[in-house]
């Protein structure tokens, strides 16, 4: 069993709670670093173009990565982040390699390690663009929820006392481990909703061509921005550089055809995944084989007339797998076994 419990320690663990192993931060090709906050680096990957790397084992603000993509109209940033510190820190970056107006700030979905740090785009009036249905999901899943995070973690524990095995009660301590990060995050975040709506686009800055083009999959909100002429894709949570997909909000089936997608890029390409390292088509195929397991597991159970929730705790970590990090079993794997089952009927 390839079992990482996540345990949060009060609010101090809140803070600064290592969400990822750092290991997965170590991967990946190496480039110059214009500007290192400790939880956060941003390297420069192409001309014109850079990417930030989140540390999460040193703090919270950024947690997932983002970037800045530069020409002699201005620039436009990439994620919202966790917290305000983290956009803080792509408008600190812009300002440092680009001497023209901040034109936008993209989120790359709904989800609030995404988007949580977004008024400080808002504080210095700067566009949030984001999925027409981003600020819809956040009022949904955030907004609508504060005051009543606990609901959670009394559905995990309420599991907790069915659990038929051993198996299933450990899977589920550490969905329950989980639970109150993302309780406190919602409580005490100050959310920003999107001001401005976009599924394609193409966007000129200088010379250089930014498309922005709606690839749901990871969630109903992902946008994919890419620099054709520099071979970088911003992906956003469509790969996640070492790990299990985190899938709760997910279309497996949609999310694989994404993948699909990348794996036709050229072997040069470079994917600033929405965590993890920087990496090649070669993670990117490896991510996908992820998919493919979890889906022949599913068939495999349902061919049997496994429940699935029995189906959710049955699966085994393949070898291959073995160093893929797994953030809670409920959000990865469990979630991933069961919108396979709800796809494939």
């Amino acid at each position: 069993m390839n079992r990482r419990a996540f345990v949060v320690k009060g609010a101090a663990a809140v803070a600064g709670v290592a969400l990822f192993r750092g290991s997965v931060f170590g991967r990946g090709l190496q480039d110059t670093v214009v500007l290192d906050k400790g939880f956060a680096k941003v390297i420069q990957i192409a001309e014109g173009v850079w990417a930030t790397i989140a540390d999460p084992s040193k703090g919270p603000q950024c947690v997932s990565n983002g970037g800045v993509i530069t020409g002699e109209g201005g620039a436009i940033l990439f994620e919202g982040h966790m917290q305000p510190a983290g956009a803080a820190l792509e408008i600190e970056a812009a300002k440092l390699v680009s001497k023209g107006p901040i034109r936008a700030a993209f989120n790359s979905h709904f989800h609030y390690d995404h988007t949580f740090g977004n008024s400080a785009y808002a504080d210095q009036r700067i566009s949030i663009v984001a999925h027409p249905d981003t600020p819809k999901m956040m009022r949904e899943q955030y907004i609508a929820i504060k005051g009543k995070t606990g609901v959670k973690a009394a559905a995990i524990e309420k599991q907790m006392a069915s659990a038929t095995s051993d198996l299933e009660r450990a899977h589920l301590e550490a969905d329950l481990a989980a639970a109150p990060l993302l309780a406190t995050t919602i409580e005490e975040a100050t959310i920003t909703l999107p001001t401005d709506a976009m599924t394609r686009e193409r966007i000129q800055i200088g010379g250089l061509v930014v498309a922005i083009d709606a690839k749901p999959g990871h969630t109903p909100t992902d946008l994919v921005v890419s620099v054709p002429e520099r071979a970088v894709i911003f992906t956003g949570d469509l790969v996640q550089h070492g790990m299990y997909p985190v899938a709760i909000d997910a279309n497996m089936t949609a999310w694989r055809k994404v993948l699909d997608e990348f794996l036709k890029e050229p072997v040069s390409t470079r994917f600033v995944p929405g965590h993890g390292s920087v990496c090649g088509v070669k993670e990117v195929r490896a991510f996908a084989d992820v998919f493919d397991d979890l889906r022949e597991h599913a068939e495999t159970m349902m061919k049997a007339g496994v429940p699935v929730r029995e189906a959710q705790h049955r699966y085994v970590v393949p070898a291959r797998f073995k160093d893929r990090y797994v953030y809670s079993w409920g959000f990865t794997i469990g979630a991933s076994v069961a919108k396979y089952y709800e796809e494939l009927k």
